[in-house]
């Protein structure tokens, strides 16, 4: 039996090329789409190291500027509370050489608020407005206007009037002259 060489070559090919068809195709198509999907996932795994990265930064900025973050927060606060700023301008006062009188609040509505004010055009906004009466001189109000200048609350003094104490008889010259200041001072709330 001889064995005829073109049939047998042609039937080696054929049975190769369909071996190569039933299972190494599939499995080279298999293996490129792991391929992609590796590369999809690593490009994916990339973006987010990169954004949480980012995010790491901006929380590591976050913590180094706390104490700006918390100067802005006390600037313009999301609570009223009345009472830190009596003690505030009755300390601020006292520390001036001032005597505190008397404090007056009144709280202007967030719709008037729209209206009257270019500073603050947000609903949330409100403005809490306060009449100090002061007794002293002018040096200790110019140094309490500073302070309220220097502090982080956002203060701004609308009206300052004054009148003098003094009688035309009892005038020391060694003294500095004593006033009676009121001072209408608007401050800022959520």
């Amino acid at each position: 039996m001889e064995i005829n060489k073109p049939i047998t070559s042609i039937i080696l090919i054929v049975i190769i090329a369909i071996l190569i068809f039933l299972f190494v195709l599939p499995k080279y198509q298999e293996s490129r789409a792991l391929q992609i999907t590796l590369v999809e996932k690593q490009a994916e795994y990339n973006g987010k190291s990169v954004y949480y990265a980012k995010i790491s930064d901006l929380l590591l900025g976050i913590e180094n500027r706390k104490d700006e973050l918390e100067k802005i927060n006390s600037s313009l606060p999301p609570d009223l509370f009345i009472s830190p700023l009596i003690y505030f301008f009755e300390k601020k006062g006292s520390e001036n050489g001032l005597i505190v009188k008397s404090i007056v609040f009144s709280e202007l509505s967030p719709i008037s608020l729209e209206k009257n004010s270019s500073l603050n055009t947000k609903k949330g906004v409100r403005n809490i407005t306060f009449t100090i009466d002061i007794l002293g001189n002018y040096q200790g109000l110019k140094n309490f206007l500073y302070s309220l200048e220097r502090s982080s609350r956002l203060f701004q003094v609308n009206t300052i009037s004054f009148a003098s104490t003094e009688s035309l008889g009892s005038k020391k010259s060694s003294q500095l002259p004593a006033y009676n200041f009121k001072l209408e001072v608007t401050t800022h709330s959520y």
